[in-house]
């Protein structure tokens, strides 16, 4: 229901807004899409924050209790709400900047909307991306490429199967509460869950793509080696790639972007970076987490010494900085995030005898640190003309995949 409310509603706004001439009507055809569309998101990705906040306003106005305003709350996330949302309001604002014109087909536009390989996870696909590829489609049919739409699908199953979830399973139990790990554990948790997320959203990514692909459709790159970054904002012109774009489009540069003082510039990547983190839920630990990136772009625009580095110690001290700020993103309070940062400082002790798994925790980190740093991106790879060994070894990758996925977990994006 929330797609299709969001998919009627956007569709008519843009044409009306695209036939409107009067300068007063326009912004007020804009205020129907943008309040109606971010109010959902914010109730469905928000509950509880919504709920404590209803609450706190009910006591300080000293209404009694028995409204149960949580109630209210209890709903369940729709899949995809936070891409397909911002999806349309991107083509809103473009429409409405005379930047894009209006899809006057409503097939074609729900299409835009609901096309499902990239529905649930992203990547979120600007109009002018998607929108002409349907309307070749549908002028000259699909022309699909099977051979790279399938190899890439299954490089991303593998990314996410073989790599993510087993990181996963080695990760979770150390960080179950209370978490207190000696510090070796307390790094290799963090590196683990480092490459998890990494692996697992870009191995989506892959998929989706691929899974374009067999449709005729190409969808934006989302990741570009990102732990190959020299500076926080390097990372972020590699990391969700197509987020990030958006975050720059539509709310760093409304808010003024780069065109004004230091001191406002440095607000605006604040609260461009706060807002990011708050997308991707109800929680403080991401507005944090999103806190500290701001501070990282604010503090690597105000240090030149910063490019006096050599690129070595750019791309390690951009890594240590970006794995920190990932306590805050697994964190579910703060509360478990101070007991993280104390393990990592050697509160619980820096030594404890090994397992099996720690031992295999750690043997992963190593490897992923090498495909990170030596291997190419995923949309490098010559997949039109890989040879015959790469192949059957991609085949067999793929086969252990497909046995293992029993074994495995949900994508880690799915929640957000």
């Amino acid at each position: 229901v929330p797609m299709l409310v969001t998919t009627v509603v956007d569709y008519w706004v843009a044409i009306v807004i695209e036939q409107t001439r009067a300068p007063g009507r326009r912004p007020a055809l804009l205020a129907l899409s943008l309040p109606g569309n971010l109010g959902m998101l914010a109730y469905f990705k928000s509950p509880g924050l919504l709920a404590r906040a209803v609450e706190a306003g009910a006591l300080t106005l000293g209404l009694p209790p028995l409204l149960h305003v949580t109630r209210w709350f209890d709903v369940i996330l729709p899949a995809g709400i936070s891409f397909y949302t911002f999806q349309t309001l991107s083509y809103i604002i473009d429409v409405w900047r005379g930047q894009a014109p209006a899809e006057r087909n409503f097939v074609r536009f729900a299409g835009f909307v609901s096309f499902f390989p990239h529905l649930v996870a992203g990547p979120p696909t600007r109009h002018h991306q998607l929108i002409p590829q349907l309307a070749r489609i549908a002028a000259t049919g699909i022309d699909p490429r099977w051979r790279e739409g399938l190899l890439l699908f299954a490089v991303g199953l593998c990314k996410k199967v073989l790599i993510a979830d087993r990181l996963g399973n080695l990760v979770d139990p150390l960080l179950a509460p209370p978490l207190a790990l000696d510090a070796p554990r307390a790094w290799l948790a963090l590196l683990g869950y480092a490459f998890q997320i990494y692996f697992d959203f870009s191995g989506y990514s892959d998929m989706a793509i691929g899974l374009g692909r067999l449709f005729g459709i190409e969808l934006p790159q989302n990741f570009a080696s990102p732990y190959k970054a020299t500076s926080p904002s390097d990372f972020w012109r590699r990391w969700h790639m197509t987020l990030s774009a958006w975050l720059r489009d539509y709310l760093y540069i409304t808010l003024g972007g780069n065109r004004c003082s230091p001191a406002r510039r440095g607000v605006n990547l604040m609260a461009t970076m706060v807002l990011g983190g708050l997308w991707h839920g109800a929680n403080w630990t991401f507005a944090a987490w999103g806190t500290w990136h701001g501070l990282l772009l604010v503090l690597h625009h105000g240090l030149p010494a910063w490019e006096r580095m050599s690129v070595f110690w750019q791309r390690n001290v951009t890594f240590a900085l970006v794995t920190l700020g990932w306590v805050f993103f697994r964190a579910e309070t703060f509360g478990h995030a101070a007991q993280w940062f104390a393990s990592l400082a050697g509160a619980h002790g820096l030594a404890a005898p090994w397992t099996p798994e720690t031992t295999a925790l750690a043997g992963l980190v190593l490897l992923c640190l090498l495909i990170v740093r030596l291997a190419p991106n995923s949309l490098e790879l010559p997949l039109g003309r890989l040879g015959a060994v790469p192949q059957v070894g991609l085949a067999g990758a793929t086969a252990t995949a497909l046995l293992l996925m029993n074994y495995g977990s949900k994508f880690l994006y799915f929640q957000f």
